[in-house]
């Protein structure tokens, strides 16, 4: 779908007509959910300049917002507006590459198993964060770093601050004493339209923490890679937002110049707008890795299942942690990550005050391990491209499931220690020349008698064809 032809955009305009009116109209009640926001769509034009703007307006629909980087508009109709009317009149623009529902995205579903406080303590293990070897509700610490041998990579490289990690969620309580000496500014609230993206959820401050939390201070827990945090929030307080506030929160977070972009968030529901964006940040170099969902399903989940984005499969247990087993699965998925479960749950930094600890589960929580591993990898090597990055991914894991890759954990789960010690592979590239190779000096005659004989033999052909 990257080059929609006019038939195939027009087929498009109908079928959002015919299929998605039903879903746009669906209100929030009882136990059905919306899956788009009523009377929002985004249009994707060749450009966008006034001639584009004035079609929109024609219709009897405003432009809300504008996304000029990959040429979309969100638009939204006026009271009592024909929907088949503005559909048609779309579909007979030369202009307009494709038009689609500004789908809802929500979080996978997780549950906080419990909230814990911290308080400031002397510990001399190292790492010396207190609830790295147990933590006061289940015992088992931070299992999910060292069974990805997370210690041991620390021992070559903790992170850099010029490697800037994007957390495009519910926003990061970036005050949080675990965490404010990884946070920047610089990112945006989508949801609010201001620059304040402060999380009032916890599902964004949670996967920050397991990217990032301050290791080695005596304090909480301990991250995985002492690298800078920006946040994105294009999730609201109950956990949904669309996909229009995800593609600017992507292409927002490229721009500022994200070396990675942690999405553990998603929908089963295809979007060109939303990979449009995703394109958009991979061709700006950002490395982009999405959680794989949480409906132990096959079918794929948006944007882990495009091409330029890393999904990630949930784990858990140790010491041989295996498939969780909610975690969404398929051809799609590229790598496998401590997410948790039963009892095995991920401990991280929390919203509710600066000293607040939670333990969740889920893809959303082994999505930030990929994250934090790339982070790691980029700042042990900060030359290399998102591709390598990609490929370091891939290739540093322990095999689970079936011998190679396979449906359930993609290339294997991840590896810290493997990603930092293993050869790195870089892209084949370089300047070329052709040279000449200087032979043995007893060849010169052979060769000089063979090029005279075929020059006399040429000769001969020419001078008979011309008698003829």
């Amino acid at each position: 779908m990257r080059n929609l032809s006019k038939a195939a955009a027009i087929a498009s305009l109908y079928l959002a007509l015919l299929t998605f009116i039903p879903l746009i109209n669906t209100a929030y009640t009882g136990h059905v959910e919306a899956q788009a926001v009523p009377g929002e769509f985004l249009v994707g034009f060749e450009k966008i300049d006034e001639e584009a703007i004035a079609l929109i307006e024609k219709g009897n629909f405003r432009v809300v917002r504008t996304i000029d980087q990959i040429k979309v508009l969100l638009v939204k109709g006026k009271t009592g507006v024909s929907l088949q009317a503005f559909i048609e009149s779309l579909a007979r623009q030369p202009l307009v590459r494709y038009l689609e529902p500004n789908y809802i995205v929500r979080l996978p579903p997780m549950k906080v198993t419990q909230m814990i406080e911290a308080t400031q303590v002397n510990v001399e293990l190292i790492p010396s964060d207190p609830w790295w070897s147990t933590d006061p509700v289940y015992g088992f610490g931070q299992w999910n770093m060292r069974v990805i041998e997370a210690d041991k990579a620390w021992d070559i490289q903790m992170g850099s601050h010029d490697v800037i990690v994007a957390v495009v969620d519910t926003g990061v309580r970036g005050t949080h004493h675990d965490l404010d000496a990884n946070y920047m500014a610089g990112g945006y609230d989508w949801v609010n339209w201001d620059d304040d993206p402060d999380d009032d959820h916890g599902h964004g401050t949670h996967v920050a923490g397991i990217i990032a939390s301050e290791t080695n201070n005596g304090y909480g827990v301990a991250g995985l890679a002492q690298v800078s945090i920006v946040a994105e929030k294009v999730i609201d307080s109950l956990g949904s937002g669309t996909i229009a506030d995800l593609a600017l929160g992507i292409i927002h977070a490229a721009d500022l110049g994200a070396d990675i972009i942690n999405m553990s968030l998603g929908t089963h529901r295809y979007s060109e707008t939303l990979r449009e964006a995703v394109d958009y940040a991979h061709a700006k170099g950002s490395v982009l890795i999405a959680a794989a969902g949480n409906d132990n399903a096959y079918e794929p989940y948006y944007p882990a299942a495009f091409e330029n984005v890393i999904a990630v499969a949930s784990t858990y247990g140790e010491p041989d942690d295996s498939r969780a087993p909610y975690s969404n699965y398929g051809s799609w998925i590229t790598v496998s990550a401590p997410g948790g479960y039963d009892f095995y749950y991920v401990l991280s930094t929390y919203h509710l005050n600066d000293d607040y600890f939670a333990y969740m589960y889920g893809t959303s929580q082994a999505t930030p391990h990929a994250s934090g591993l790339a982070a790691l990898y980029k700042s042990r090597y900060p030359r290399a491209k998102n591709t390598e990055v990609e490929n370091a991914l891939k290739m540093a894991v322990e095999d689970r499931g079936e011998p190679g890759w396979d449906e359930l954990y993609g290339h294997g789960r991840i590896n810290a220690y493997i990603a930092l010690t293993a050869a790195r592979i870089t892209s084949v590239g370089g300047k070329g020349e052709i040279v000449s190779l200087n032979r043995p000096r007893i060849w010169a005659p052979w060769i000089s008698l063979t090029v005279l004989v075929s020059l006399a033999s040429i000769a001969f052909l020419i001078v008979t064809r011309i008698k003829a």
